[in-house]
C-alpha cells in the first residue's frame, strides 16, 4: 500500500472563519497547540506534545460522537465531506465501485495470474499459476479509487496485502508501487504481502477514524475513512459544551485557527510533514509526492509562512477535489495583483505574472510523472518552472 496526497477544492479562509466561528472550534480547547511546539516538526512529535493530532489512535472510542452526530449541527459540511477522497479512503471492499465493475480476470505477475468475482455478499481474489490456485475473500479497500486502491484482507488472524494496486489512469490493475519487483515464487508470496502490526496501524491510523490500541489490530474499533473527527478530535464533549450553552470553550479542534507552519504539520500527519519527509532521505521528482516539504521549498512561503499559504488556503476538506486549475486563481490573486507591488507577506501585493492572467498553477506548480504510481503528482514547490535545469531539491 502507498500513501497518495488527498485534496479538496478552493476555499476563501476568511468567509470559512466566518461561518464557523459561531458553530466549531476557537482553538485548541486544553492548551493550544500553537503555543506549545515549534514546527516544522514531526508527526511523531506533534503526536506527543498536542493535545489532539490526527492519526492519533485512542484507548477507547467513547469520546467519539461519531459522524452523524456531527451532521446534526453541520449538516451542510457533512453532505460535502462524505463525497471527498479522504471520507471514502477505507470502505468495506464490498463497497468498492472499483471492484464492482472489474470482476473476472484483473492483472497477471509472471506466472501468476489474479482474478476477482462476486460470491454471495463478498468480492472473492483468485491467485493461480495454472497448478496451484487459492481464493480468498477481500474486506478492505484502502483509496477512494479516485487515484488508486490498494486490497486487504485477514487470513489466520494475519493482515495480508494484494500484490496489485487498483489505477484510475490505467483504468485497470498494476503491481502494488515499491512493493515486490520480480514474481512471486510460491502461492503464498503471490497471494499477498503479510503486514506487521505497527505498519498496518500506520496504514489504519490514516485511512480511519478514532481507531483504539486494542491489540491485535483485528480486534480495534475504528470508523472506516476519515471523517469530521479525526481532525477535529473527539466530538463528545463539544456536544455536551453547546447542548449547555457554554460558549467559552468549545470543547473541539478547530485547524484553521493553528498558524501557518503548525498548519501544514498538522496535514502532514497523513501527508508528510517536511521533517517526516526530511527523515525519509528521499531526494529528486519524488518528493513531489510530499506537498508539505515541497510548500515549505517555495519562495512564497518565506521563513515564517503565510496564512494565505497554508493547506486549507487552496483545499477545502469539506469539499472534494476541484480538479480545474483556474478554481485556484483566487488563492494566488491573494497575494498578486496586476499593477502592485511589495511584499507578499506584507500589506502590499506582489505583482502578477505578466504571462497569463489565469490558469496559474498550470505554469507555477509543475506535473511530475513517477513510473509505476500511474498519477501526476502537483508539485508544491511554487515557481517559475523552466525546460532545463534539474528538479530542485
Amino acid at each position: 500500500m502507498f500513501l497518495l496526497p488527498m485534496h479538496s477544492s478552493g476555499w476563501k479562509p476568511p468567509l470559512l472563519l466566518l461561518l464557523c466561528g459561531a458553530v466549531m472550534a476557537t482553538a485548541l480547547a486544553h492548551g493550544p497547540e500553537n503555543a506549545a511546539l515549534p514546527a516544522p516538526s514531526t508527526t511523531r512529535e506533534h503526536l506527543k506534545r498536542a493535545q489532539w493530532w490526527p492519526t492519533r489512535q485512542v484507548t477507547d472510542e467513547s469520546q467519539f460522537a461519531g459522524k452523524a452526530a456531527c451532521a446534526g449541527c453541520h449538516a451542510g459540511i457533512a453532505r460535502t465531506q462524505i463525497t471527498t477522497q479522504m471520507a471514502r479512503t477505507l470502505m468495506p471492499a464490498t463497497s468498492s465501485a472499483v471492484l464492482a465493475t472489474h470482476t473476472g480476470p484483473i492483472f497477471t505477475f509472471g506466472s501468476w495470474r489474479y482474478g476477482i468475482h462476486r460470491a454471495q455478499d463478498s468480492f472473492i481474489l483468485s491467485v493461480s499459476d495454472g497448478t496451484h490456485e487459492h481464493a480468498q475473500p477481500l474486506q478492505w479497500a484502502f483509496g477512494s479509487g479516485a487515484i488508486a486502491q490498494s486490497y486487504l484482507w485477514y487470513e489466520n488472524g494475519q493482515l495480508y496485502e494484494s500484490r496489485f494496486n487498483y489505477f484510475a489512469d490505467l483504468h485497470g490493475f498494476d503491481r502494488t508501487p515499491g512493493r515486490l519487483a520480480a514474481p512471486p515464487v510460491s502461492l503464498e508470496m503471490a497471494e499477498g504481502r503479510k503486514l506487521a502490526e505497527f505498519e498496518a496501524r500506520e496504514c489504519y491510523s490514516c485511512h480511519a477514524t478514532a481507531l483504539t490500541t486494542t491489540e491485535p489490530l483485528s480486534a480495534a474499533h475504528y470508523q472506516p475513512g476519515i471523517t469530521c473527527e479525526a481532525c477535529h478530535g473527539p466530538g463528545r464533549a463539544h456536544i455536551a459544551a453547546m447542548e449547555a450553552e457554554d460558549s467559552g470553550d468549545l470543547m473541539i479542534v478547530n485547524p484553521a485557527t493553528l498558524p501557518p507552519a503548525v498548519a501544514v504539520d498538522f496535514c502532514g500527519a497523513c501527508h508528510s510533514t517536511p521533517k517526516d519527509a526530511e527523515l525519509m532521505g528521499i531526494v529528486g521528482p519524488l518528493t513531489a509526492r510530499f506537498p508539505a516539504y515541497r510548500l515549505e521549498k517555495s519562495r512564497c512561503w518565506g521563513q515564517t509562512g503565510d496564512a494565505r499559504l497554508t493547506c486549507f488556503a487552496c483545499h477545502n476538506p469539506h469539499r472534494p477535489l476541484e480538479r480545474d486549475p483556474a478554481a485556484y486563481d483566487a488563492a494566488c490573486l491573494r497575494c498578486h495583483a496586476n499593477g502592485a507591488a511589495g511584499s507578499a507577506h506584507g500589506s502590499a501585493l506582489q505583482a502578477a505574472c505578466p504571462v497569463a492572467q489565469s490558469r496559474c498553477t498550470s505554469c507555477h506548480m509543475e506535473k511530475i510523472k513517477m513510473t509505476g504510481i500511474h498519477y501526476d503528482f502537483t508539485d508544491h514547490d511554487i515557481r517559475v518552472v523552466k525546460d532545463g535545469p534539474p528538479f530542485p531539491d
